[in-house]
């Protein structure tokens, strides 16, 4: 399978390559050999779980703004 990779060769370059998932090494541009980074997984806290304070009360906020919101529509919207 192939997949995009971020590199660092020696001399300091970065570089991605869209390679084998078993390929460790490859050559830069400069001629040596790059080995293959590690690359940070993106991830999200769940807000509304209250695990995690700080995005639960952001969640807790945007929740009640959409409520006020979708009232304030339901008494304009004609019936």
């Amino acid at each position: 399978m192939l997949a995009f990779y971020d590199f660092r060769c020696k001399c300091g370059q970065v570089f991605e390559a869209f390679v084998n998932t078993s390929i460790r090494n490859v050559r830069c541009s400069c001629g040596d050999e790059a080995n293959r980074l590690i690359s940070p997984v993106r991830c999200q806290l769940d807000g509304a779980s209250g695990d995690f304070p700080g995005a639960a009360m952001r969640w807790e906020k945007r929740r009640g703004e959409q409520i006020k919101h979708e009232r304030k529509r339901e008494d304009i919207s004609p019936q």
